[in-house]
């Protein structure tokens, strides 16, 4: 498995790829590194102790480096791969068994799928059409996909996410997406309180 000269951080994608089947589904903390431990152990094994598995910051870092990216959600020690976090994995994943990976210009499947979900949105419709004192704040955390109850690390996370979304799309330079990008900074100027209070609490 060395051969292919992966990065710990990429181990670790795989590994929770494997352990997940390739679906969204949570996986514990101490699961994560018992199987990272068993598929590369002279990388995460505990400092001094070779025959044990490590459980510190060399895979908690990494893990919480993928929430902010967007490629995982986090809550109290349960971690998922969301659908960016899937495709990256999955590409991996592929190189290692020798499958080509394609680099084009096509969309990853995640962005494919949040393009589906916001022009599926009550409120993106409303924008469409004008009726913009119809748009209110629970369809702002709608719009980012996360509960108002979330966490602020967690809000944070999401609002990146978006947010590298809409700045991929800008660069495409194609018309059709103009009114997610526009829709996209409407929300974020009528809501800015709303995202101010939950990144400051």
């Amino acid at each position: 498995m060395d051969n292919f000269n992966l990065s710990k951080q990429q181990k670790i994608l795989l590994v929770l790829f494997e352990l997940s089947n390739g679906e969204r589904k949570n996986l514990k903390f101490e699961d994560i590194s018992v199987a990272l431990f068993k598929k590369f152990s002279k990388d995460f094994h505990m400092k001094g102790y070779e025959q044990y598995p490590d459980s510190g910051d060399s895979i908690k870092r990494p893990l919480y480096t993928f929430r902010d990216k967007g490629m995982l959600s986090a809550r109290n020690m349960i971690f998922a791969l969301t659908e960016k976090g899937l495709d990256t994995a999955l590409k991996i994943k592929n190189k290692v068994v020798g499958k080509k990976v394609l680099e084009n210009d096509n969309f990853d499947r995640y962005i494919e799928k949040e393009i589906l979900r916001i022009t599926s949105l009550n409120a993106f419709k409303n924008f469409i059409v004008g009726k913009l004192d119809d748009v209110f704040d629970t369809d702002f955390f709608d719009y980012i996909g996360i509960s108002v109850r979330a966490s602020r690390m967690d809000f944070k996370g999401r609002l990146k996410y978006i947010n590298d979304i809409i700045e991929f799309l800008k660069k495409q330079n194609i018309g059709k997406y103009e009114l997610i990008i526009n829709f996209h900074y409407f929300m974020i100027k009528k809501f800015d309180k709303e995202i101010n209070y939950k990144m400051n609490n």
